[in-house]
């Protein structure tokens, strides 16, 4: 992993919302860290801690002799080659190691991005132009003061609670830590299938069959952290906030009929944002992404996705925005053959995704460039917890605009809880909520840096959750939800984050 000189070096940015947190390398270039040696100048980092004392890599020696304190590991450690001057490399363990000792008081991170494209599907477009076309995990794993965890993202579109508790046995098992240590969510994308045997009707469910070159999303995921694991450095944490103005509300009322507007949620632009962030460094950094709370939110721009959809449909395409729901419906519920779109609009759409990608893109590298408060030295804690509220079962299957038909269910849990890394938390939530929601949960939070990440750590039974002024909406979210209408989702979610950020907040 090369540190990009007088920037940052690993860095890694979770998007969520308005919201980024970065982790950055420390700076170097500066004359007073130069070593001269035979193979040229080699520069090194203070440790804050102890600020006279200077700390070199990636050379067996440092003249003069400065004293340097080291990390106890019995790892072997490779010189790394000059372009890679900074990297430090560990190999020789199938795991972590129990007696694995990260540097005191010295936030440590590493990151890496493992490729699970899947084969091409015959029956759509090889397009092979766009980067958001490419799958991928992202992994950061970091380590203060003996307590390790590590943030995942995966671009697919969902995953079942079974498989996710195959992967998250997997990877805290290989970490040693607790299972709420790992943050793992889904980008939520459409452009790729779910996780598991059972979501929706396609072929590849990236729970039963291998992923790219691996046996399982499971084994792909641990290979990211892995590979995450063996590069890390030391770095400091930093959060700030910015806008970027992608979404709408996807339940607003049509102003011709009437009724709710419904526009699919179809888009990719995560994933062009990340590979644009990635890119803009030379492919030294690892941008996540991650959803808030995003429930009853579409994408603002949905004219090149309506479109590409009409091209299957074989319907007319005027040019100017359509309403996506009628055309989509007969294409979704199979009403008519699924073809392949018109290779004319395709491309627009996606063009239109990388557009929307760099924005965003461009709006995390600016508050990024202009975060000045650093953390080196973060309090690391977790807790997380299932709240459980009374459920529901439908007795019909009316999309939406009709009163819906219930009997008494069973209960249904939710997981929450709360990730700490010093001043700031990032609060996580096991489903899809809608935006008031997570409203609710800022507000409540006691500390002022909160950060929102949903479809994480499990999945609920619930589906979509509304929140209380939305449960009356005879919209396919609300109607399709297993939870008995109330209070008590929204309630019971708000009051565990809050709760849980209240006590992180009393241990500091």
């Amino acid at each position: 992993m090369k540190v990009l000189p007088c920037l940052f070096g690993p860095l890694f940015a979770i998007t969520s919302g308005a919201s980024a947190l970065s982790f950055r390398s420390f700076d170097t270039g500066t004359s007073q860290l130069a070593v001269a040696t035979t193979s040229g100048s080699v520069h090194g980092f203070v440790n804050s801690t102890a600020p006279n004392v200077r700390q070199f890599r990636g050379i067996p020696f440092a003249q003069p002799p400065v004293g340097l304190v080291e990390p106890s590991r019995e790892d072997e450690i490779h010189v790394s080659p000059a372009s890679c001057r900074y990297c430090l490399s560990l190999t020789g363990s199938s795991s972590v190691r129990n007696d694995f000792n990260s540097s005191t008081d010295q936030l440590w991170v590493g990151l890496a991005n493992v490729d699970i494209t899947p084969e091409i599907n015959p029956n759509w477009l090889p397009l092979n132009e766009f980067e958001l076309e490419k799958l991928h995990v992202r992994a950061i794993v970091f380590e203060n003061n003996g307590e390790r965890g590590a943030l995942i993202s995966v671009e697919i579109a969902n995953y079942e609670q079974l498989v996710y508790e195959h992967m998250i046995g997997m990877v805290a098992g290989w970490l040693n830590v607790s299972q709420a240590n790992v943050l793992f969510s889904a980008t939520h994308t459409h452009g790729a299938a779910p996780w598991g045997s059972g979501l929706f009707w396609t072929a590849h469910n990236y729970g039963n069959q291998a992923v790219n070159i691996y046996p399982t999303l499971g084994d792909a995921t641990l290979k990211a952290v892995k590979e995450a694991y063996a590069k890390m450095v030391p770095a400091k944490v930093g959060y700030a906030t910015g806008e970027a103005y992608l979404n709408v509300n996807r339940d607003n009322m049509n102003p011709l009929t009437g009724r709710w507007t419904q526009f699919s949620n179809l888009t990719d632009w995560p994933g062009a944002m990340c590979r644009w962030i990635e890119q803009s460094f030379g492919d030294d950094v690892v941008a996540l992404y991650s959803q808030s709370a995003s429930g009853d939110m579409n994408p603002r721009c949905r004219r090149t996705g309506t479109n590409t959809l009409a091209s299957i449909a074989h319907m007319p395409i005027p040019g100017l925005e359509m309403a996506q729901e009628p055309i989509e419906e007969p294409i979704r519920n199979f009403y008519i053959p699924l073809e392949r779109p018109d290779v004319a609009y395709v491309p627009q759409l996606f063009s239109e995704l990388t557009a929307g990608g760099i924005v965003l893109g461009e709006e995390v590298i600016r508050i990024i460039s202009t975060t000045t408060e650093w953390d080196s030295n973060p309090t690391v804690w977790t807790k997380q917890a299932n709240v459980t509220c009374p459920g529901r079962s439908r007795m019909d299957n009316a999309r939406e605009g009709v009163p819906g038909y219930y009997v008494n269910g069973t209960d249904i849990a939710i997981m929450t809880g709360v990730m700490g890394l010093g001043d700031l938390v990032l609060a996580h939530v096991g489903a899809e909520i809608f935006t008031r929601i997570g409203w609710n949960i800022y507000d409540n939070s006691v500390m002022n840096k909160t950060m929102l990440v949903t479809m994480c750590n499990g999945v609920s039974t619930s589906g979509y959750i509304a929140d209380v002024d939305s449960v009356s909406q005879e919209v396919f979210q609300t109607l399709g939800s297993n939870l008995y209408p109330g209070a008590c989702a929204q309630q019971s979610i708000v009051s565990s984050t809050s709760g849980y950020i209240q006590e992180y907040k009393a241990s500091l």
